[in-house]
């Protein structure tokens, strides 16, 4: 049996990923790290990117806008800032989400520009990701 660790990822949206994975990679400040069972303690900043998990001999993908990873003992906690699994993805949410977003934002006003702006970020976000997905399906990627 493959070395396993337990994994968490949460964010505002609630609990996005809860389970044993052989490893996970994420986007930090200074590249990606991938973390494997037995792992030394950390603390990091993640940055907006994709969080690539290996579960059940699956891989699985979880886009983020940013938060903290923290490594102890063979628990892997993420607290994100926004996160989506990849599956969850919709063309025709995130379409209306950018539109709306950038509607907000014309508006003008500084409160709700600021969080149009963060909508419109996420919006593109898993837009970006959403793309990605499809070329890997394509190129035959295994998920």
């Amino acid at each position: 049996m493959a070395n396993i660790y337990k994994l968490d990822i949460l964010s505002p949206e609630g609990n996005i990923f809860s389970g044993d994975v052989t490893l996970a990679t994420f986007p930090t400040a200074s590249g990606l790290i991938t973390i494997l069972a037995n792992h030394a303690a950390l603390i990091t900043k993640l940055v907006s990117g994709e969080i690539e998990i290996e579960h059940n001999g699956e891989r699985k993908f979880i886009t983020i806008t940013g938060g903290f990873l923290e490594v102890s003992d063979n628990l892997v906690s993420v607290i994100a800032d926004f996160a989506i699994r990849s599956e969850d993805i919709d063309d025709e949410k995130i379409a209306a989400a950018k539109k709306y977003a950038e509607e907000q934002k014309a508006k003008k006003s500084r409160v709700s520009s600021e969080i149009a702006e963060r909508e419109l970020q996420k919006a593109i976000l898993s837009m970006n990701i959403m793309e990605h997905n499809k070329l890997k399906r394509k190129k035959g990627a295994k998920f």
